[in-house]
């Protein structure tokens, strides 16, 4: 299997993400294919190779085009930066200069072939190969027009060649400016927009998008309200600017409702800014970030981490006793219902086992950091049930737990049936943040640490990029149950939780607290090889399921939250202790 793929320079993974620079933007995730690139144009990195001086490839050769004192390259460069401050910078700045030659490591190359210049490409392939280190470049004064007397003038100057990005963070260098690097890429007034000659888009390119609610409107960021919208793909070319219809699924099949080349020329300004995936035609208010400082230990982080543990339990809980609300799609005789219940019930299965994941990999966390020698006191195995889940009644703010920064509201845990506004309550609950994923977001740069080894950092941000389609899913049970009556898909609308004294209720009761004895021995050992409890806490999985589908058959719902007078194994740290 593939692993997920998380990107390494700091300026990809920064915990406060710029909205439209999505991580395939950055520098370390560019194409080997270098012109022009799928993420940006890699000649416009180098234009900058050679501190304080701006280059461009034309067919003459590589020339200079602008002098940057402000370089930050040139800060280690005292010689250089004074050489280009003075009389040397001032003729440079006078008439046009071109590279004549260049020289590193003792090899001489000469930016002309035959008494004739060099082409864009080779000239900047010439430039492209240098190595980091010292590089000698010999600038010569051309005419400004054909036959101009110019006397022979030539400036050699010498520095090391731009590294590119900080040898330690990744971070591209600050000398190149907000859209320099896709800036010579496919613009909306150029032809090659429409039908690109390379056959591939570049990254500034939406193809399929999502549609804005309202239209035109001041929005925020996050989903549109109307869940429809939120989850159907538009073609971002469409001739009809106000037509939501769902995109097709081939290029043949949009192609006729698309604007032509020189539609537009004439029209590109109607073409909507994407961010997020998502159409934005007026002012776009983005969420305040909130900054994810690194806690301060390691015992601090082990600690989040069981408090993390603890919502994920709930919520997974809370999802299970949903889906074993919904009628049996067997008994049901409607095809229609039977089809959305089949695909609801399979929606939030997946979900919840997703849930039961994080679980799994919070504690793997906690004991990795232990087995590392990272921790001053033992946190042990977290298999509690959080009391209080968060909730964001203001759709703009996303959700947040209590114990990490303040929150709107919080609401109890609780077994309910899917009715709209508990589906409504879940969907709430994995709103995605604008953020790196906020229930994680301080754990996560708390691992990039040095000190903690780099695979933590690799599970924490694979539960952020696993819970992600969390919220997608719940969006999708909401368009297929919308226009349905909670009597149409549920068994009951009140589905009570099985009462005391109810022998269905307490054996299902004690498959649910054996399983979390079982993982609470698994949890302790943190030993990957020994498998033997996780596969016993599996199969105890299978049989909650059947005696969950029995009690359902009764109109109840399994008691996880509630002691029936079944006490659970003194070491389990379920929520009913």
């Amino acid at each position: 299997m593939i692993p997920k793929i998380f990107p390494r320079n700091l300026t990809a993974r920064a915990v406060a993400q710029v909205v439209g620079n999505p991580v395939n933007t950055r520098l370390e995730s560019g194409v080997g294919n270098c012109f022009p690139g799928l993420e940006f144009d890699h000649r416009n990195l180098d234009r900058r190779f050679f501190p304080g001086l701006v280059f461009e490839f034309t067919d003459n050769g590589a020339r200079l085009v602008d002098l940057d004192l402000s370089d930050p390259a040139l800060d280690g460069e005292a010689n250089l930066k004074k050489t280009l401050s003075g009389d040397t910078g001032s003729k440079l700045r006078e008439g046009i200069w071109f590279i004549e030659q260049i020289t590193q490591d003792g090899t001489t190359i000469t930016m002309t072939q035959d008494g004739d210049d060099l082409d864009a490409m080779t000239s900047w392939r010439l430039v492209r190969s240098l190595e980091q280190g010292n590089v000698t470049i010999q600038l010569q004064r051309r005419p400004v027009t054909p036959g101009e007397n110019v006397p022979p003038q030539t400036v050699t100057l010498s520095a090391n060649r731009r590294n590119y990005v900080d040898a330690q963070t990744g971070v591209i260098s600050s000398a190149y400016a907000p859209g320099e690097l896709t800036q010579s890429l496919c613009s909306p007034w150029m032809h090659d927009f429409r039908d690109c000659a390379c056959y591939y888009w570049a990254s500034n390119h939406p193809d399929i998008v999502l549609a804005e609610d309202p239209a035109g409107e001041t929005t925020a960021s996050g989903p549109p309200s109307d869940p429809i919208l939120a989850l159907t793909p538009i073609d971002w070319l469409r001739t009809n600017r106000a037509s939501s219809a769902p995109a097709g699924t081939t290029a043949s099949d949009n192609r006729p409702g698309q604007m032509d080349h020189y539609e537009i020329n004439q029209r590109w300004q109607d073409l909507a800014i994407v961010l997020q995936g998502r159409e934005v035609s007026s002012i776009y208010q983005p969420q305040q970030p909130e900054k994810a400082n690194p806690l301060d230990s390691p015992d601090a982080v082990a600690v989040r981490l069981a408090e993390l543990a603890t919502l994920e339990h709930a919520v997974a809980l809370e999802y299970l006793y949903a889906r074993y609300s919904l009628k049996n799609p067997a008994t049901v005789t409607d095809k229609t219902l039977r089809d959305d219940l089949v695909f609801t019930q399979h929606e939030i299965f997946l979900v919840a086992v997703s849930e039961m994941r994080h679980l799994r990999w919070a504690n793997q966390l906690i004991w990795s950091m232990e087995h590392a020698g990272l921790l001053t006191k033992k946190i042990g195995p977290s298999l509690g049930i959080a009391d209080q889940i968060p909730v964001a009644p203001d759709p703009s703010r996303p959700p947040q737990l209590p114990a990490m920064r303040g929150v709107d509201k919080t609401r109890p845990r609780q077994l309910r049936p899917l009715l709209p506004e508990v589906l409504q309550d879940f969907i709430a609950v994995e709103q995605p943040s604008g953020f790196l994923d906020g229930q994680y977001a301080e754990v996560l740069a708390t691992l990039r640490e040095k000190q903690y080894p780099p695979t933590l950092e690799q599970l924490a941000a694979r539960i952020i990029a696993d819970g992600m389609e969390h919220f997608s899913r719940f969006r999708q049970v909401q368009v297929v149950l919308r226009n349905r009556k909670p009597t149409d898909y549920l068994r009951s609308t009140t589905f009570p939780i099985a009462p005391k004294g109810d022998a269905d209720g307490t054996t299902a009761f004690q498959t649910y607290n054996e399983i979390l004895s079982e993982l609470q021995d698994a949890y302790v050992s943190g030993d990957m090889e020994d498998a033997v409890h996780i596969a016993k806490a599996r199969n105890l999985m299978f049989q909650l399921d059947a005696q969950a589908t029995q009690l359902a058959d009764k109109g109840l719902g399994v008691p996880f939250f509630v002691p029936i007078g079944v006490n659970p194994a003194s070491k389990t740290r379920g929520g009913n202790k």
